[in-house]
């Protein structure tokens, strides 16, 4: 069935003041739909019976349905036979929209794609997106992300040294470039913001490509190093037992803090900040924050405290939390980055040559684990540290994760230790 399309005045739209809008109407299957151009036109345009008779505003008016008219003569019959009005309107408005240079600010689409985004994630882009700006001197549109470019942020991430607090005076020897981690962190994101561009402005089902060449086919992003091995001896975590009744300061709360995360298998300092749920019958329960929206169970963890880690949380139970750190530090950076200050100054003293932060005590937990001593169940360990198995992932949709065996491992790590 053919389409048709011509100009009208809806007389019903006029305005107060006598002045209207040409629209164009496109009519197929006997329905019609309407869309306004910006032809306007004012009573003395047009003839008493409601005609355009102004001979500009006719020329204009033909112009637009000529252009209209083009895409609908160029449509296959059997597309246009399966489609309605809405369709067809559709896939014209896009059609035309092609033609003209495709535009969008790319750090302002990244950023409001980082909204969306849970609060760690999408500061990560939004990072992402201000490096980006910096590197082009302005805010690119989407058509200058090319291979070349990409090439080109990569090596601007990598000259870029890292952020350094104002308030300390540093040499140009002292100043620290940004490594292989920031660069892979950085083009991740511009990589997810592409694609979701994609995703959002590509129309393959109308045919309509306004974002036809993804750069990233032809550009890979830094693999990630390999990981370093983070846990810790155990003798270290026993002098810490031993040694922390006797510290004060920064330094009792980076041992202590540090020695509730080993207990509670892991526990990060973000939910060590914010958890808000009150044990119940001597259980922990909360969601991981790092891995919440990746999740299908919300990574919920249910954690039985024994006496020996019990112990130590008491000095730091709070009222409208389970613990105060909320009161001692009006950030959650704060608080971490006084946890690894109060470790490092605990190590130094002992003179211990391997450095390490806070994050140790969730790799020493499941190292542990799985030694000799101890040689729990890789099932076991992978679910008390929320970590997703593929060879179990069939068994992970008909079973729930049975946290007393989780909890006797945990029990059982925390007795090679001397909590007395």
């Amino acid at each position: 069935m053919a389409i048709t399309v011509d100009y009208v005045i809806l007389p019903h739209l006029r305005k107060a003041d006598g002045t209207n809008f040409i629209r164009l109407r496109i009519t197929h299957k006997r329905k019609s739909k309407y869309i306004k151009t910006n032809i306007a036109v004012s009573p003395e345009h047009m003839t008493r019976s409601g005609n355009l008779k102004h001979q500009g505003k006719i020329d204009l008016a033909t112009d637009e349905v000529r252009k209209y008219r083009k895409v609908v003569d160029a449509m296959p019959t059997s597309a246009s036979d399966a489609m309605d009005v809405d369709e067809v309107l559709r896939y014209v408005t896009a059609k035309l929209a092609e033609e003209e240079e495709f535009r969008l600010n790319f750090v302002a689409y990244g950023m409001s794609i980082a909204e969306k985004k849970k609060a760690s994630t999408g500061d990560q882009y939004k990072v992402a997106m201000r490096c980006l700006a910096r590197y082009f001197d302005h805010e690119p549109d989407i058509s200058e992300i090319t291979v070349k470019s990409l090439r080109g942020f990569e090596e601007f991430i990598r000259k870029e040294p890292k952020m350094v607090c104002r308030s300390h005076k540093t040499k140009d020897e002292d100043v620290k470039l940004k490594g292989v981690v920031s660069v892979r962190q950085y083009l991740s994101a511009v990589r997810l913001v592409y694609k979701s561009a994609r995703l959002q402005f590509n129309e393959p089902d109308l045919g309509i490509f306004r974002l036809p060449v993804d750069p990233f086919d032809y550009y890979s992003v830094p693999k990630a190093p390999a990981p370093k091995h983070r846990d810790i001896p155990a003798e270290w975590i026993q002098l810490m037992i031993d040694q922390r009744k006797d510290l004060r300061g920064t330094e009792r709360l980076g041992v202590d803090v540090f020695l509730i995360s080993f207990g509670l298998m892991g526990i990060n300092t973000v939910d060590l900040f914010s958890v808000a749920e009150k044990p119940k019958d001597g259980v922990l329960h909360y969601f991981r924050t790092k891995t919440t929206d990746s999740k299908d169970d919300r990574a919920e963890m249910f954690v039985r405290i024994e006496p020996c880690i019990a112990e130590i949380m008491a000095d730091y139970l709070g009222k409208e939390r389970v613990f105060r750190f909320h009161h001692m530090y009006q950030k959650k950076l704060n608080f971490i980055a006084a946890v690894n200050r109060g470790l490092k100054r605990w190590y130094s003293r002992n003179k211990i040559e391997k450095h390490f932060t806070f994050y140790a005590a969730r790799h020493t937990w499941p190292t542990l684990a799985a030694s000799k001593k101890l040689e729990i169940e890789a099932s076991i360990i992978t679910d008390a540290l929320t970590h997703s198995d593929k060879s179990r992932a069939m068994d992970k949709v008909y079973t729930r994760t049975d946290w007393e065996r989780v909890w006797d491992a945990n029990a059982k790590v925390l007795g090679l230790f001397d909590w007395k």
